[in-house]
């Protein structure tokens, strides 16, 4: 036999695979220990512990371990501070045996961590306790490093200062930074916790300033969030900050969101519209006006999606004359269109007219077609043919408008 190849296979009968790839310059992923035996070594040895959640079919997480992990910067930091473990949050039928033994850890991390993408990055202390996470990957090296030293100090450690907060820390700039760095990494329910506890220690004055109103911007998700409220009692200083009905828009979304869309929702029952709208009128008085147009909104969709003529036709009725009453002439032209192509009779398509017409500016080549068609079916072809061919001669760039001006002239006007 060959001397070096002799050599070869003493080298492989001393060393275990385990160790030989200890060769490899960037982080020793550890595959050998459960988790028990990894708080245990991390203990022994005062390290870290730092685990890389990933899936196989996750692209963002191959580049990572392609591009990242197997930097010799990277491994150099990562296996000095931390024992490096990976888990694999899905199964599959080529998975080995240690990969099988740590289906346990995926439910107990999942618990621990609310997982919404892979990878997550997850940090824990010597003694298993988690203290920082990073959803999302990075192929910058650089920054992967700056995020184990963060993962390392205590005053930046996310699940540390959360421990604090929860018992009792209420510094505002401590609650600011909190509550923002949850919200980075997607982390609402923590996020919201602290805002809310921010929210309300800080001043009255330091809310209605700009600060204040664009922190609350930020964390405005739910109808009991403190920031909700503020909206809805203070809407003529956030508009001053963020624009024109910004506070109005985002306190319709929300009370939309949780109050109407479930009943609109629901497959079973036939929602109440009277009583949807009497509910949102009681518990708040001061938007029953905008509330019309909610609900009408809500009950167009409905009908369509459900193919319920009837009630889209009595929703249409109720929706034209309130966007034409707002001045929103788009919306009132779509609706009112909708309304006299699918009217039953002549009376339906005259309120259609009334407000095409009311909406017309001269320019408007859609607004004009849609016009002409509704009165091409109402029977009055001169007039129809006057607004079709203005139409025709004021249609600027557009495909939609092209294509729509288009349509009617060759269905009515040729």
């Amino acid at each position: 036999m060959n001397t070096m190849y002799r050599i070869v296979i003493v080298l492989v009968l001393l060393f275990p695979v385990g160790i030989m790839a200890q060769d490899n310059k960037g982080i020793q992923f550890d595959q050998s220990m459960s988790w028990d035996e990894v708080v245990k070594k991390a203990t022994g040895e005062n390290k870290y512990i730092f685990m890389d959640v990933m899936a196989t079919w996750c692209g963002p997480c191959r580049n990572m371990t392609e591009v990242v992990f197997p930097n010799e910067e990277v491994g150099k930091f990562f296996n000095e501070h931390f024992i490096c473990v990976k888990l694999q949050i899905n199964k599959t039928a080529q998975d080995d045996e240690r990969t099988k033994a740590w289906y346990k850890e995926v439910d107990r991390v999942q618990r621990l961590v609310n997982i919404r993408t892979v990878p997550v990055l997850l940090f824990f202390n010597p003694k298993g306790e988690l203290v920082h996470s990073m959803p999302g990957a990075t192929t910058n090296t650089k920054v992967f490093i700056e995020l184990g030293k963060t993962a390392l100090d205590e005053r930046q450690q996310l699940y540390t200062r959360w421990r604090k907060f929860e018992a009792g820390e209420r510094d505002v700039d401590f609650l600011f930074d909190l509550s923002v760095d949850f919200a980075r990494r997607q982390e609402r329910e923590f996020a919201m916790k602290v805002a809310n506890v921010f929210w309300q220690t800080i001043t009255p004055e330091e809310r209605v300033s700009e600060k204040g109103i664009r922190y609350a911007s930020d964390f405005i998700f739910s109808t009991n969030d403190e920031t909700f409220k503020f909206f809805l009692e203070h809407p003529g200083e956030v508009n001053a900050v963020l624009g024109e009905r910004s506070a109005e828009q985002k306190v319709l979304n929300l009370i939309e969101r949780e109050m109407v869309v479930p009943h609109v929702k629901d497959t079973v029952n036939i929602p109440d519209w009277e009583r949807i709208y009497r509910n949102l009128c009681v518990k708040y008085p001061q938007l029953k006006d905008e509330f019309k147009l909610l609900v009408a909104n809500q009950k167009v969709r409905y009908a369509k999606r459900n193919h319920k003529d009837e009630l889209y036709l009595e929703a249409l009725l109720e929706l034209v004359p309130l966007y034409g009453e707002n001045g929103n002439a788009m919306l009132t032209r779509s609706c009112a269109h909708n309304l006299g192509v699918n009217a039953k009779n002549q009376e339906q398509r005259d309120i259609a007219l009334y407000w095409l017409k009311k909406m017309q500016d001269g320019k408007d080549a859609v607004g004009m077609a849609y016009y002409a068609e509704i009165l091409f079916l109402s029977g009055q072809k001169k007039e129809g043919k006057k607004y079709i061919d203005l139409s025709m001669k004021t249609m600027g760039e557009g495909a939609f408008v092209y294509t729509e001006v288009k349509r009617i002239n060759e269905k009515y006007a040729k």
